[in-house]
């Protein structure tokens, strides 16, 4: 099933992707546990609704060098190289991503993201996959790291507009063999599969669960593959496309704050 957030002239909300129409629910998704949700019976079409950020995550959490061959990394280590993005990054599909930095570098990342559904806390492996709610589609912008000064990734990841999710959450959607998939102007700029990945959705979420407090609707980027071209920074007015085989894509333009 995949569950959308929407606005239209007459209502917001969460909903139920069913075709062409959206079917509005009470509450947020993860609240489905909850005997007190319920379906609203009015439809709404797509054609009268605009598609937001599938959740609006209390935190988001990125996996750094979680495939091979990015930046040398040829195996697992001992531990994920995890940061920290604010709910404040966070837009939806087609919204535009802004720069509002001055001469420094932006570029965007395809990344499998994790929504969580459940409280998580020192968690067995079958908690952690039970507590997986499903997944989307996101876009780990970043900003270049200016005398690699910025040690925790604040300024380089945590800027308005630098988190892309959407553009629904499917509850289907199992990771294995997919194909992932960035593209910067229609140009193939970053390819991997999902099964690539090193920390998987157990080892990763059990691990997390350890020192941090997992809780519905976060959201977990799990890391985006290796370029297959030359490193592109976006530019005005470019075009930035997150894809993953089954699941979606994200299509956001860019703007530059100062251009």
């Amino acid at each position: 099933m995949r569950y959308v957030r929407y606005e239209s002239e007459s209502d917001a909300g969460y909903g139920i992707l069913d075709g062409n129409f959206i079917r509005p629910i009470s509450k947020s998704p993860w609240c489905l546990y909850d005997s007190n949700q319920s379906e609203v019976k009015t439809k709404i079409s797509l054609d009268n609704a605009r598609l937001l950020a599938p959740c609006l995550p209390s935190k988001i959490i990125g996996v750094a060098l979680n495939y091979p061959g990015v930046t040398g990394v040829t195996d697992n280590k001992n531990e994920p190289l995890i940061f920290l993005k604010p709910s404040t990054s966070i837009i939806g599909t087609k919204e535009e991503i802004v720069n509002p930095f001055n001469g420094i570098d932006v570029w965007g990342e395809c990344e499998l993201a994790i929504v969580i559904g459940k409280y998580l806390k020192d968690a067995t492996k079958e908690e952690a996959l039970d507590s997986i709610f499903g997944y989307t589609v996101a876009n780990d912008v970043s900003a270049s790291n200016v005398n690699s000064r910025d040690h925790h990734l604040a300024r380089s990841k945590a800027v308005d507009t630098f988190c892309v999710i959407g553009p629904w959450i499917d509850t289907n959607f199992k990771p294995d063999q997919q194909r992932i998939q960035g593209y910067h102007n229609g140009d193939l700029l970053r390819d991997g599969r999902l099964s690539d990945r090193l920390w998987k959705e157990q080892d990763l979420l059990m691990w997390l669960s350890t020192w941090i407090t997992l809780e519905p609707g976060d959201i977990i980027l799990t890391g985006a593959p290796s370029r297959v071209g030359g490193r592109k920074y976006l530019q005005n007015g470019d075009i930035f496309k997150c894809e993953i085989q089954g699941l979606g894509e994200l299509i956001n333009p860019f703007r530059e704050k100062y251009e």
